[in-house]
């Protein structure tokens, strides 16, 4: 019998089970409603309902299953009106359907375990070519489905979040390998064996990073500072209305101005309690501040007089409008330093494409950084974070405190924190993330989340906390390059080796 012939054992009499477990476990294994168990399963079924039937003919069915999941898992996540929400999940489930694709042509060709890895090399690569080229970065990446439980997260900082996707899909492909090989028990319990020392092996060597020298191990107190909901929402009506109108002038303008004073003032006010309270950095949440063009040097001027006054390193999170420009919106961080001078100025770089996009510019391309006495603050805003090789900037450039102010909403508190958490884990930095209408959390270089809390849940609009900023030297932001190249190669050799096994 050649490598190319299936044998058709017992597991062959459950396709359709195969395909219902799927289509219950597809919608759990991403998305909104992720369940690590979940991300596990569905390529796990996937694969044992595809190899029990015709190429084509499993592909009919799993077609359709593939994109209505897709629809499902990533409603009111995926930022697109109308029909373009469609079109895009749509296109990130078909390209989640060709590693299967690829496996079900070629791993049926290949003699033994090595049939295991076609699966999940190509999912790596097709994870790393949407997070290339695709508008939303890493989201749709597998690797966070596993934060969850955590055993896999330590794989991130040698192989980032593409990693852990790679180790979660293996499984799976382990798995069902077990159930349609005529192997011995024997060899089943020796390739066990050695797959789980593989495993092992990685996520120790991936937990025993390097430390960076120790004169990077001052504690701070930091705060996180989001504005008043009450406020934000007023200030949104009112320059809706104005829009509307088609311009900015009157009573129109003058109550933009009374609401902006208030949204402003509030956050001012609550920055300079934390000051007082012993915060020495505050950082306020994306866009918290909203200006209109004609004030922001006036609002800049008084967080320069804040932070002279208490001594403190200030990051303003405001939002600019500029009525008579286009795009009409600026989306920026001012960073003022104790002595009330102004650092730099940093512009988001990743509008989010459907939402922002068309009203706001794309801004800086490098990573802000500031050197203090207690370590090296990089900072990006919110969805630039959900980048990971913009990201691998600060791991290159030794960041120890990573800065995101941040505006989620519900659906994606939670799921967007973690993001912000895999690229701590990632680049070896703390990460310090103020969320509006989100999740507000400090973790740590290892993912450790020490402070956290809803947006919602802070009566006082601000969340403070101890950071003992020592930063790890991890390998990925320093290999990441080099990896697509590797997991290519090693797709290429099971090319090969199906050919020739498929001859034999």
């Amino acid at each position: 019998m050649t490598a190319t012939a299936l044998t058709r054992g017992w597991w062959t009499r459950f396709t359709w089970l195969w395909l219902a477990l799927l289509a219950l476990s597809l919608v759990f294994s991403n998305g909104r409603w992720q369940l690590a168990i979940a991300a596990v399963a569905a390529p796990f079924f996937a694969r044992l309902f595809l190899l029990s039937l015709p190429i084509l003919r499993g592909l009919f069915f799993l077609l359709p299953l593939q994109i209505g999941a897709y629809w499902i898992m990533w409603w009111e996540v995926i930022p697109a009106p109308g029909a373009l929400y469609y079109i895009i999940a749509a296109a990130y489930g078909l390209c989640y359907l060709l590693p299967f694709v690829v496996d079900r042509i070629v791993s049926t060709r290949i003699a033994g375990f090595g049939s295991t890895l076609v699966l999940p090399v190509s999912w790596y690569l097709v994870e790393i070519l949407t997070q290339l080229f695709t508008p939303y970065g890493s989201w749709s990446s597998a690797g966070y489905t596993q934060m969850q439980h955590g055993l896999l997260t330590p794989l991130a900082a040698l192989f980032g979040v593409a990693g852990m996707a790679f180790a979660t899909v293996w499984i799976a492909s382990v798995a069902a390998w077990l159930v349609t090989t005529t192997a011995t028990m024997r060899r089943r319990t020796l390739v066990v064996a050695i797959w789980s020392v593989a495993m092992i092996a990685l996520v120790w060597l991936a937990k025993t990073p390097t430390p960076s020298e120790p004169s990077n191990t001052n504690t701070i107190m930091v705060a996180a500072i989001t504005p008043s909901n009450d406020a934000s929402i007023r200030v949104s009506r009112a320059v809706q209305e104005a829009r509307q109108a088609g311009k900015f002038e009157g009573s129109v303008l003058a109550r933009i101005e009374s609401d902006v004073a208030e949204l402003n003032g509030g956050l001012l006010t609550r920055s300079r309690d934390a000051a007082r309270s012993g915060a020495r950095l505050v950082a306020w949440s994306e866009t918290a501040g909203l200006v209109l063009g004609s004030q922001e040097e006036s609002l800049i001027a008084q967080g320069q007089e804040l932070a002279r006054e208490e001594s403190v390193y200030l990051f303003m999170g405001i939002g600019v409008l500029h009525p008579d420009r286009q795009p009409p919106r600026e989306n920026k961080v001012i960073a003022i330093t104790p002595s009330g001078d102004i650092a730099w100025q940093y512009s988001k770089a990743r509008p989010i494409v459907g939402s922002e996009a068309p009203f706001l510019p794309p801004g800086h391309n490098q990573i802000a950084t500031l050197d203090t006495p207690f370590g090296r603050i990089g900072l990006v805003i919110c969805h630039d974070l959900d980048f990971a090789d913009f990201v691998a900037q600060a791991g290159r450039k030794d960041v120890d405190l990573m800065l995101v102010p941040s505006a989620d909403w519900a659906v994606i508190a939670d799921l967007h924190a973690k993001m912000g958490i895999m690229r701590a884990v990632e680049n070896g930095f703390w990460v310090l993330r103020p969320a509006h209408d989100g999740r507000t959390v400090i973790a740590s270089p290892d993912g450790h989340v020490t402070h956290s809390s809803y947006d919602a849940e802070l009566q006082s609009r601000v969340l403070t906390g101890q950071v003992t900023v020592t930063r790890i030297n991890t390998m990925y932001p320093h290999v990441r390059m080099y990896l697509p190249f590797v997991a290519l190669a090693v797709l290429i050799g099971l090319l090969v080796l199906a050919k020739r096994d498929g001859m034999t």
